[in-house]
């Protein structure tokens, strides 16, 4: 018994499928962040309490928070600044290429 693998249609039809998730993936994670940018933005909500039901890390929502211009609470600047990564210093051969 031999069994014959997928056909080209059939293989066409899953990248449509994958393709038009991801399409749909990318523009539901747009929205999801402009509500968690308006959220943090507005102080309505703690950033946790925000970061928790958008089922993102920490992490990724405060890289998004910086990049979008918003500072942490006055009440969390220490610890931000505890938390971000120092400048490396350039090394002898970055310095030097």
């Amino acid at each position: 018994m031999t069994t014959q693998g997928p056909t080209l249609d059939e293989i066409a039809a899953a990248g449509t499928r994958r393709q038009r998730d991801a399409d749909r993936l990318k523009q539901s994670s747009d929205a999801l962040k402009e509500l968690v940018l308006a959220a943090l933005r507005d102080g309505e909500h703690r950033p946790t309490d925000v970061t928790n039901a958008s089922g993102w890390t920490a992490a990724h929502v405060r890289k998004m928070a910086r990049e979008a211009g918003i500072e942490p609470d006055a009440r969390y600047k220490d610890r931000a600044d505890r938390l971000r990564k120092p400048e490396r210093p350039a090394s002898s051969e970055e310095k030097n290429a």
